[in-house]
């Protein structure tokens, strides 16, 4: 089975060394990587969850279709989902991203977020490739 070829990938690492978390989106079509942030040293949970909320926002202010994200994290999709964390750290940019998807939620809820199967299709295209 092939990999998905439209949506949007996320993922997100974390380094200890360098204490530090990304995450990051790529347009499976096209493979151009539409945004990359920093957000410091946190767990690699949480910049998944804040992967998906920015790639959410991302399709709302772009129109882009298919309105579909993959991420390999289950967790982070059931906090989508949940539209709440349960991650014992408090960051402002975890608060920020649950009250964005509950006060946006009769948009999101047409937002599709699926499991991306790195057994079947390999790492999603938004890795950092550090393992």
């Amino acid at each position: 089975m092939n990999p998905p070829q439209k949506g949007i990938a996320t993922d997100a690492a974390h380094s200890t060394k360098e204490r530090l978390t990304r995450f990051r989106a790529v347009d499976l079509s096209s493979g151009e990587e539409l945004f990359s942030e920093a957000i410091g040293n946190q767990t690699a949970n949480i910049g998944e969850f804040l992967g998906i909320v920015a790639a959410v926002r991302y399709i709302l202010e772009n129109n882009f279709t298919p309105a579909v994200i993959y991420s390999d994290s289950l967790t982070a999709i059931t906090w989508f989902q949940n539209k709440t964390t349960a991650s014992s750290r408090r960051c402002p940019a975890l608060h920020k991203a649950e009250v964005f998807l509950r006060a946006m939620s009769a948009r999101i809820d047409t937002i599709e977020v699926r499991h991306w199967d790195n057994r079947k299709w390999g790492e999603t295209p938004a890795d950092f490739g550090n393992k």
